[in-house]
């Protein structure tokens, strides 16, 4: 099966007056149609970067230092801003995280939403509000015919990101990129949001990349889990891999830190001791090994990814490759 998105190699960094900020450091992975992959990690691990990138939304001081971003057979990376812009919104949509600062607050929501139409769908003013009224009603805004008419003021914070999430399914995209979507949403409208998102993938087929922290969300929604930190993908594997079997010391540490309800009463949380790395000169090894417990001077060197499957990797040097595609403890299974 062909992939729809294949990014290969892809390095972003910031030049700031400090020195290099290496954010993305060589980061390659798959997304093929009706993916729903979750990336996850800290903050500052590289995820909202990496989206970013994927669609040319790196505004200097950064800068793509190396790679490619190849979707339907087409290097996005070395494409022009011009050339972008038919393809952002269109064939690629973004939800970013916060609404408020995505809709411009002096111009009313329905202008908002029409103008992406009519950019991407060439459609007359007339059939371009009726499309926008349609798409506000699927995402569940009661009363569109009035509601188009309002200013972002004049709506909720769900409500702010469903109308995001209408304009970025306004042209039936082939790949939604929603960066943390349900942040600061009570749990009813972040089930709603959610549940949106699910619909779209039944409906259309729109591959999804899922920026969260919310390892539950991850859970629910998705097909695949990317686990990112220190600039580095660290594991990449499906959901029942990464929550059920995980390899990397880092996924099992975000993994403990996670509440649990058991019946034992109150429980201590697990926490990841340290603080991740300064990227502004990352380190040559492992970027956990300083926070790892299970790190030796072997870690000082950048490990290779271990294969588990076509599908399942960690990079780490506890495992070492075996015949075939596995991969075996070096000291014994942790999981």
């Amino acid at each position: 099966m062909n992939d729809l998105l294949s990014v290969r190699n892809l390095k972003t960094s910031f030049m700031t007056r400090a020195g290099e900020v290496q954010s993305v450091r060589g980061v390659s992975f798959n997304v093929q149609a009706g993916d729903v992959i979750g990336i996850v990690g800290e903050s500052g691990s590289g995820k909202s970067v990496t989206a970013k990138s994927i669609i040319g939304l790196i505004q200097p001081p950064g800068k793509i230092i190396d790679g490619q971003v190849i979707f339907n057979g087409l290097n996005l990376a070395s494409m022009s801003d011009k050339e972008l812009r038919r393809i952002r919104g269109n064939e690629i949509s973004m939800i970013f995280q916060d609404p408020m600062t995505s809709l411009n607050p002096v111009i009313r929501v329905g202008k908002q939403l029409i103008e992406v139409i009519r950019r991407h769908r060439k459609l007359d003013k007339h059939a371009a509000r009726q499309r926008a009224i349609e798409l506000l009603r699927e995402v569940g805004i009661p009363s569109p015919e009035q509601r188009i008419d309002q200013y972002p003021h004049e709506f909720s914070g769900g409500m702010r990101q469903r109308v995001m999430i209408a304009m970025a399914l306004s042209c039936n995209p082939q790949l939604l990129i929603a960066d943390e979507p349900t942040t600061a949403l009570d749990v009813t409208i972040q089930a709603q949001i959610l549940g949106l998102m699910k619909q779209l993938k039944e409906r259309t087929n729109t591959a999804i990349l899922l920026i969260t922290h919310d390892l539950g969300v991850v859970a629910q929604v998705c097909t695949r889990v990317i686990v990112m930190y220190g600039g580095l993908i660290m594991e990449e594997g499906t959901v029942e891999e990464i929550f059920e079997h995980p390899r990397h010391p880092y996924t099992q540490g975000l993994l403990k830190s996670i509440p649990r309800v058991t019946s034992g009463g109150r429980q201590r949380l697990s926490t990841i001791e340290g603080t991740p790395p300064d990227l502004l000169d990352p380190p040559s090894g492992c970027p956990f090994m300083e926070r790892c417990p299970h790190a030796g001077d072997i870690c000082k060197t950048m490990p290779h990814y271990a294969n588990f499957n076509e599908e399942h990797r960690a990079l780490c040097w506890l495992y070492e490759p075996a015949e075939g595609n596995d991969a075996k403890w070096r000291e014994g299974d942790t999981t």
